[in-house]
């Protein structure tokens, strides 16, 4: 069976995958030689006519099945009336009220019966662009026949899939950090989506531990709206909810992942417009003599001390995965936060009695080919 893995988010992907092996994988990016392309690029072509051209030039156009997958686009908009832009004081009442809890589906409804008629809320349903997408790319991108196609928002978990399949492990534990993904608790808190997870893989079989989620997007683009007086922060909740799903431990905050903080630094010291180039940071880091130096804040200082910061940040959660598992000694990296290759090496020098592997596709790219090899299991491997 021949199954082409798509990711429709940014690093679009395609992935030819049979009878379990990846087959050839193609960055739709490099095709059209525009690193930054995506479907729903702003300026770029219309997702009406976003066939992706890796597609008939590698010849990949007699698939048995299609499986999609990108982020979750889902989410939540408030809208508020007028009367909330022209009154600070209440302004400040909502504010208070966000930041008191996280924003769980329970909270947007006593936000509702705290204000009354001021404050008017909206759910985002993005789903709909997913699947112009999707039929997009199946019209435009000369498929022969009639392939089966699927859809599945499991970002995270395809990173896991990715970076399990090219490591030699029998057994470890998989650490998939970036951006964000899957809001796979979208009935209890619509707005937050998985920031870094925790995964046991053992005999072929990926489960979850750990979810860490954030809703920091949604929060900044409430601020953004609606409090543009007040810190771009101010309705960040610093109390994390806490709960235990199928065995699985889900952490509900409002604080951005490493991965976002890189994208923030890379906008504020000017290395694009669009919080893309981490990696540019991550190179500004090296350049910095002595980043303990007080009262020094050149860009390179700057990204140094946030390289510093998110170093202890993820020790401290592959030391939670470690406790989670004790018995295992091989760790796996994916997402797009395991492009940090200064820290990865510096891993190795903090956890010297474990083995680390670095996902080879660990952005967004390698989300396509987890996509393809979970469903051919699916189809072909007995429960």
């Amino acid at each position: 069976m021949k199954i082409l893995g798509i990711n429709t988010s940014h690093d679009s992907t395609v992935a030819w995958v049979e009878d379990n092996k990846l087959i050839q994988l193609h960055e739709e990016g490099r095709v059209r030689r525009d690193k930054w392309w995506s479907p729903l690029e702003e300026g770029g072509p219309s997702i009406e006519h976003c066939g992706y051209t890796a597609i008939p030039i590698k010849g990949l156009t007699a698939p048995d099945q299609v499986a999609f997958t990108s982020f979750d686009r889902r989410g939540v908009e408030l809208e508020l009336s007028d009367s909330v832009s022209n009154d600070r004081v209440l302004q400040q009442d909502i504010i208070t009220f966000m930041a008191e809890k996280q924003m769980s589906w329970k909270r947007y409804q006593e936000l509702e019966e705290e204000f009354g008629q001021t404050i008017v809320k909206e759910i985002r349903l993005n789903e709909g662009a997913d699947n112009t997408i999707n039929d997009s790319v199946m019209n435009n991108s000369h498929f022969e026949g009639s392939p089966n196609v699927v859809f599945e928002p499991e970002h995270h978990y395809f990173h896991a899939v990715c970076g399990d399949y090219f490591s030699t492990y029998d057994e470890s534990i998989i650490i998939t950090w970036d951006g964000g993904g899957w809001r796979s608790q979208y009935d209890l808190y619509p707005g937050h989506q998985e920031i870094e997870c925790i995964w046991h893989s053992k005999d072929g079989v990926i489960k979850p531990l750990y979810k860490k989620m954030s809703n920091t997007r949604e929060i900044d683009q409430i601020n953004n709206n609606y409090f543009p007086g007040f810190t771009e922060d101010c309705a960040y909740c610093l109390t994390n909810d806490i709960i235990t799903i199928d065995d699985c431990i889900y952490e509900f905050s409002s604080l951005p992942s490493n991965g976002m903080n890189f994208s923030n630094m890379s906008v504020s010291l000017g290395c694009d417009d669009y919080g893309r180039s981490a990696g540019k940071v991550m190179g500004m880091a090296s350049y910095s003599a002595n980043p303990q130096i007080e009262n020094v804040f050149s860009r390179h200082t700057m990204a140094q001390k946030l390289e510093i910061d998110a170093l202890a940040s993820a020790k401290q959660t592959i030391q939670k995965a470690i406790d989670m598992v004790p018995d295992c000694k091989n760790i796996i990296l994916s997402g797009g936060f395991s492009l940090n290759c200064t820290n990865n090496y510096k891993y190795l020098q903090a956890f010297p009695d474990y083995k680390f592997f670095v996902d080879p596709v660990p952005h967004d790219g390698g989300t396509a080919v987890g996509a393809a090899l979970d469903l051919w299991r699916k189809e072909n491997v007995n429960d």
